[in-house]
């Protein structure tokens, strides 16, 4: 690690001796809250919590999913670690279940600690991406990243509910905004954000699993940079130092599932189950429904052969995925496709949701995807380090919640909304920037 502290040294040196501060570190591309910020933040955490009091503490479990990390938190209470009564066959990743530990042991009658907690992290995370906007794209892109995260109708919904969408989101963006530190010409103490960003991601991953295939993007990225800034033997222990923190983490509870359940994994059972389910002619058959009646009869018989109790095997229905890709490749190649459609369509399905959710996704989402498109658009010639890094967010986020699993517009938010609202405040910053540019001089 001296080669780090040693090239940290040499920037500061080289600063120090009158070399021109780099365009990334001037005062336009660090985003600073102001008064009003504070006022604004107040008013997203009041309308959380409003929305938090219609939640009832049935409701906030969101169905097995949520009164499962519950139990999980009580049987960790208990030291009986994750030997939870389940419906599912596939074990809980723990962290989101170690969040709660503290709720559960105080009152688990109760969920409105939870709710206002998850409150408190849901206005955070408009601080982390204003930071992360602003870092990039300068103060008004910062100011824009704020205001969107903290009045997005979807980062405002999960807070009501003991899921993880607001603890998750979170420490993702956390750890990018740790990482993006390393894409400046200059860094300083790379070690402190390489921990940072290194803790926050393994945390990210034991609160879901899948993001462990971001991991390996995460770490090129970082060696990336580093070479670009320092040389081979920095970006080589960048990279090493990262994977190193992230694994420290990671690798006991791997070893542990190994131990107990037969799987070096952080979620036994849940990765081969979830594909299963995304990929077999029922999924279709639920894609094609044409009543909220039928879609829901044929998502409780999917729902049942994950259950523990369900008499089919996990290699039997794997063998029917396998035939229904080998031997029915139309009907395959169709199902792919309204996976495609339905992760990338940016409103809630009118089928299965409320009128005013369907109304109120696509005014708020629909604009906000086509600002991001013309975002990416106008940056496609640009030299620009970190877009490559959010481009790898939304790439892994397809990935998991669009091509190899079933598709939930939940499992896509944390991914692909969030960067989009990122992408939108750097165009709508542009914007602004223009205007202010063109208004005429007062004389």
């Amino acid at each position: 690690m001296r080669a780090l502290h040693v090239h940290s040294e040499k920037i500061l040196g080289s600063m120090a001796n009158g070399a021109p501060r780099p365009p990334e570190l001037t005062p336009a591309a660090f985003w600073i809250w102001r008064r009003w910020h504070l006022w604004l933040a107040a008013a997203g955490l009041l309308i959380r919590i409003a929305y938090c009091l219609t939640v009832s503490k049935e409701s906030s479990f969101g169905g097995w999913d949520g009164k499962e990390y519950f139990a999980y938190a009580q049987s960790l209470l208990s030291l009986r670690w994750d030997a939870y009564p389940r419906y599912f066959n596939s074990i809980r990743p723990p962290f989101y279940s170690i969040f709660l530990l503290p709720f559960v042991a105080i009152n688990d009658q109760v969920v409105w600690p939870i709710q206002l907690a998850q409150s408190l992290i849901g206005v955070s995370q408009a601080f982390i991406l204003a930071h992360i906007a602003g870092r990039w794209c300068g103060q008004r892109a910062g100011n824009w990243a704020f205001v969107i995260a903290l009045f997005h109708p979807f980062l405002i919904f999960y807070c009501g509910f003991v899921l993880t969408e607001t603890v998750f989101i979170a420490l993702l963006w956390g750890g990018i905004a740790c990482l993006q530190r390393l894409n400046e010409p200059q860094p300083k103490n790379p070690i402190r954000w390489l921990t940072c960003g290194g803790v926050a991601l393994a945390l990210a991953c034991l609160t879901r699993a899948p993001l462990q295939l971001f991991l390996p993007v995460a770490a090129l990225w970082i060696g990336w940079r580093a070479l670009c800034n320092g040389g081979w033997f920095f970006a080589l222990t960048s990279a090493a130092y990262f994977t190193v923190v992230v694994s420290g983490l990671l690798l006991p509870f791997m070893a542990r599932n190994y131990w107990v359940h037969g799987e070096f994994s952080l979620a036994p059972g849940g990765g081969p189950e979830m594909f299963a389910y995304g990929n077999s002619p029922e999924y279709l058959r639920l894609n094609e429904a044409r009543t909220r009646s039928e879609y829901y009869e044929i998502q409780d018989q999917l729902t049942a052969r994950l259950a523990r109790e369900s008499s089919a095997s996990l290699g039997q229905w794997e063998d029917e995925v396998r035939d229904f890709r080998q031997n029915h490749p139309r009907d395959w190649w169709r199902l792919q496709w309204y996976k495609f459609k339905h992760f990338w369509t940016p409103w809630l399905n009118p089928l299965i949701f409320s009128r005013t959710n369907f109304l109120l996704s696509l005014l708020v989402n629909t604009p906000l995807f086509l600002m991001a498109g013309v975002a990416l658009v106008r940056r496609r010639w640009q030299r620009d380090s970190f877009i490559v890094l959010l481009l790898g967010v939304v790439a892994v986020g397809y990935v998991l919640g669009g091509l190899l699993f079933h598709v939930q517009i939940r499992y896509r938010i944390p991914y692909v909304d969030v960067a989009f609202i990122l992408l939108a405040a750097s165009w709508l910053a542009s914007l602004s920037q223009r205007t202010y540019i063109a208004r005429p001089a007062r004389s």
